[in-house]
């Protein structure tokens, strides 16, 4: 939980939507779609707090 008046970074990735008939290969494509996304975004929003400064 951030203190009050602190400051926040919000990210948003692209959407991906999952068919509801996706095989198990399909699956672990997306799943594997999703990781890289989501470390791709920790990386981007690691900098800019780090150009952000205190």
């Amino acid at each position: 939980m951030p203190y009050p008046f602190s400051r926040g970074l919000f990210l948003l990735g692209p959407p991906i939507s999952v068919p509801h008939d996706a095989s198990a290969d399909d699956l672990e494509r997306f799943r594997r779609e999703l990781e890289e996304t989501l470390n791709r975004m920790t990386i981007e929003a690691d900098e800019a707090v780090l150009r952000a400064g205190p």
